[in-house]
């Protein structure tokens, strides 16, 4: 695949099947290669194909009770993209389908996380609250690695609205969107995988992806947190929460259980194990090693800013390839299988304040970051 100039960004409104329609008719051929790739992601760990959309369909029942506008956004990408409505839901189910296939028991869940992720998920994020700032703002951040498949099968999804708060979010095309993003109101997300031996046990609740959209509609930080905090879990995920004017909570979430974690010294970071007790078994880092450092290393990476961090110091730490190629800037290890193989898909800088996300399209120590705002388009 040749190399986009940027990632593109599409502007939708207030109906949300219009917005998927849109979304699955500009994206079809990025919607069908995202499909494919998670089809062949499970296939190389023993899910058969037609077990995978079987799954979906029992995940598209349990959206459509649980968010109406967004399982109507849902099939509005099926349509758009002329996909079935089992495909489509495969991709919005697809953190949840990883890890309800493989393993109901702790061992079992150990060995197939080992087969199902391969170092998959190696996100690093981080808050920075205002008085650490050089422009005195509130920031979030994240490199967002991930399947090399999906790597510029992502998209900018802009949506202008009357009836919610207007939002800029980064999502893969084909998963109705809200992984990484800010609202109007200056509420902005950033998130990391986590995974424990208690995976599973609360079958068919509301997904991950659901939630991050619900994030960004809320129009009051309170509101906000609700989606996270209300209802228990399927499997495990962390969420990083900031509002404009200098608020950051981090949620590390299991399936019965929440950690908060709050600044220190006006930073939070995370990556992909738990720090607080209560979860079960953390098994991430038993298949991705390289979250033990990860974290750490990006906090003192962006305390060389001392208390005026700036654009270039967050760039820079994004950007450290200290153990590469499962560094915090991470590239396709080759010794892997290509189904398996990792990368930083894109990475996100959220200023909160100007209600402004700057996305770079892949490793951002080899793509610009480009700014896109909630009032443009």
């Amino acid at each position: 695949m040749s190399k986009r100039d940027k990632i593109p960004c599409l502007t939708v409104g207030d109906n949300a099947f219009e917005r998927g329609v849109a979304h699955g008719k500009t994206f079809a051929a990025d919607v069908a290669a995202n499909l494919e790739t998670y089809l062949r992601r499970f296939e190389a760990s023993g899910l058969a194909r037609a077990e995978a959309l079987e799954e979906a369909l029992r995940w598209q029942t349990a959206m459509q009770s649980q968010n109406t506008d967004y399982a109507e956004e849902m099939l509005g990408i099926a349509k758009g993209a002329e996909q079935s409505s089992a495909a489509i839901a495969l991709l919005n189910a697809r953190y949840e389908i990883a890890f309800m296939i493989f393993g109901k028991d702790a061992r079992k869940q150990e060995q197939a996380l080992q087969q199902a992720t391969g170092e998959t998920d190696g996100c690093t994020t981080f808050g920075l609250l205002s008085d650490v700032t050089a422009d005195g703002h509130t920031w979030l951040g994240q490199n967002w690695d991930w399947i090399a498949g999906v790597h510029q099968r992502t998209i900018v999804l802009r949506i202008k609205r009357s009836n919610k708060p207007s939002l800029v979010c980064m999502t893969e095309a084909g998963i109705v969107g809200g992984k990484m993003g800010v609202n109007e109101c200056g509420i902005g997300l950033v998130e990391n995988g986590l995974a424990s031996h208690l995976d599973g046990c609360n079958p068919y609740q509301k997904p991950f992806h659901m939630r991050c959209r619900e994030v960004l509609d809320a129009d009051r930080y309170a509101d906000a947190l609700t989606p996270i905090v209300s209802t228990k879990r399927t499997c495990s995920g962390n969420f990083v929460i900031g509002g404009a004017q200098g608020e950051i909570i981090d949620f590390e979430t299991s399936p019965n259980h929440i950690t908060y974690i709050n600044p220190v010294n006006g930073i939070v970071t995370h990556s992909n194990h738990f720090m607080g007790s209560g979860h079960g078994e953390s098994q991430m880092e038993k298949v991705s090693p390289g979250t033990l450092f990860r974290a750490s290393r990006m906090r003192r990476l962006l305390e060389r800013g001392g208390k005026h961090i700036d654009v270039a110091t967050m760039t820079a730490a994004m950007s450290d390839h200290f153990s590469e190629p499962h560094s915090l800037c991470r590239h396709p290890d080759p010794r892997q299988a290509e189904a398996k193989q990792t990368m930083t898909t894109g990475a996100v800088l959220i200023d909160l304040e100007s209600r402004v996300m700057q996305v770079a399209d892949g490793p951002p120590c080899e793509f610009p970051f480009i700014a896109y705002s909630v009032n443009e388009g």
